[in-house]
């Protein structure tokens, strides 16, 4: 297979941009993009709670991050979705699977957890002392009904575990 064949190769890259199919606003919109549709996912929630007349609505609603949160995955990825195939591409071509690179891949992921796991516990810690004024972040998850539940402890985990504890 030739490397211009490959859709993530470096040729097939170039002839995307050079035919107007791969531009900036496409990446730039993704770097703000789970924030935006957090704030919305989490604002759709905190919006339920003042119609029930909630003193904290954006607070309760933090409860329901295992919820909502797939919501911000879904949005993500039909963002996604529809930049890929504006480009001419798929989802899957983004992943580049290569069955040669396997074993050197799976050992750079386990290699990276413990890295990562500080940077993240890091930022944690300096985001809540930036805003609260200890490195003790609040509590963002809190008791739901029966069925969030479920769906937060059987469901959620799966779905988060794609990009870490990133968002604990």
């Amino acid at each position: 297979m030739s490397e211009a064949i490959i859709p993530n190769s470096r040729a097939a890259i170039l002839e995307r941009r050079s035919a107007g199919a791969l531009t900036w606003s496409g990446p730039a919109l993704m770097l703000f993009a789970r924030s935006a549709f957090a704030v919305a996912a989490q604002g759709l929630v905190a919006a339920v709670y003042a119609a029930h007349g909630s003193a904290t609505p954006w607070r309760d609603a933090g409860a329901w991050l295992p919820v909502y949160g797939s919501l911000i995955d879904a949005g993500c990825l039909g963002l996604l979705w529809c930049l890929a195939r504006r480009e001419g591409i798929t989802l899957l071509d983004l992943v580049g699977f290569d069955r040669k690179r396997l074993g050197r891949d799976l050992l750079l992921g386990v290699a990276l957890i413990l890295p990562s796991l500080v940077f993240i516990y890091a930022g944690i810690t300096a985001s809540s002392l930036l805003v609260y004024g200890n490195p003790d972040a609040p509590q963002i998850y809190g008791p739901l009904p029966l069925l969030p539940a479920l769906y937060g402890v059987l469901i959620f985990p799966l779905v988060l575990g794609h990009y870490g504890a990133d968002h604990l």
